[in-house]
């Protein structure tokens, strides 16, 4: 079996089993059982996604290196490498890579918070001059790209076509987020997919799929946190507060006013940026959302819109739960 043969090429022999993790969208991802106990994450990164791989895990290389001088409770796995050194491995025309499987606890009432500080803790640490990230994905956090992409096969359907209001609203949307987020706005390294199912809680907080970690605005990465916790029919104020607390206590002063100012336009972004890829994906043959069916993608971009009008008419107590916590009031 091929995934025995990459074990071997890491070093590690003996697994029992391979278990497929079903919930990510990208990358294949197995648990492996060995006969000892021990158990670990191997993952078949998606190429057709990420076609720099040697990219990826450098900048993943990078990610470790900042992480290993921190002595606190958040952290980041660490990946195998051969015995020449190589943290990734090409087999069958695949890239693979391994680390160890990291047990999470059954349940923790912090976990906002925490999210909100592993997230802030990650981008003081990549925030030295130093730490210099490549891209990964081109334009994988382009509101204008996306929304451009999305009119050009609204055009080109004959089948499926998007309301006119609706692309009217998302065309409005990126005429607001181009007037925050400036061609000379401050890009950070940030994770890119910050969301809370993006940390495993175990004895420390662990940031796992560094995949998409390349530079952007901070508050891409705030934004996420807040899409994930909240969905179109609920706005939750506590996971907010909590979230942007933990976020301004693990960053530690490390923004600026206008990036603190952009947090809110963040949240905009993340959810009307996902609303249009699920558009996207929705009438066009050739899918990101890899096992999503039109009609799928179709009901979840208009969850997102929903939440994208949820966001919008609450912002005033959003924005005042962020100058609160970053004590801008």
């Amino acid at each position: 079996m091929v995934l025995d043969e990459v074990m071997q090429l890491f070093g590690i022999g003996g697994a029992v089993k391979f278990s497929e993790l079903e919930s990510g969208h990208i990358n294949n991802t197995f648990i492996a059982e060995c006969e000892n106990g021990q158990r670990y994450i191997v993952q078949s990164l998606n190429t057709r996604v990420f076609r720099r791989p040697e990219a990826v895990m450098k900048n993943i290389s990078k990610i470790e290196k900042a992480f290993s001088a921190f002595d606190g409770n958040v952290a980041v796995p660490h990946y195998l490498c051969t015995k020449d050194g190589a943290n990734f491995v090409e087999l069958g025309g695949e890239v693979y890579r391994m680390y160890n499987y990291i047990e999470p606890v059954s349940d923790r009432s912090d976990s906002n918070y925490m999210t909100g500080f592993s997230f802030g803790t990650f981008l003081r640490l990549l925030g030295k001059k130093s730490i210099r990230l490549e891209t990964t994905i081109e334009s994988f956090h382009s509101y204008s790209s996306y929304f451009s992409a999305l009119t050009a096969a609204d055009k080109n359907s004959r089948l499926k076509k998007i309301d006119r209001t609706v692309m009217r609203r998302l065309d409005s949307l990126r005429d607001t987020l181009e007037q925050v987020f400036t061609v000379d706005f401050p890009k950070r390294s940030i994770h890119s997919d910050a969301k809370i199912s993006n940390i495993v809680f175990g004895e420390k907080c662990t940031i796992i799929d560094l995949d998409t970690a390349m530079p952007g605005y901070a508050a891409i990465d705030y934004g996420d946190m807040i899409r994930s916790v909240c969905t179109a029919e609920r706005i939750d104020y506590k996971a907010i507060q909590d979230i942007t607390k933990g976020f301004a206590d693990g960053l530690d002063g490390a923004l600026t006013d206008d990036e603190i100012y952009s947090l809110y336009y963040g949240i905009l972004y993340v959810t009307g940026e996902l609303a249009v890829r699920y558009l996207i994906d929705y009438i066009s043959d050739e899918k990101y959302f890899r096992g999503k069916t039109s009609a799928q993608c179709l009901s979840r971009a208009n969850e997102l819109l929903r939440q994208l009008s949820a966001f919008i008419s609450e912002g005033d107590e959003i924005i005042s739960i962020i100058y609160k916590a970053f004590r801008k009031q």
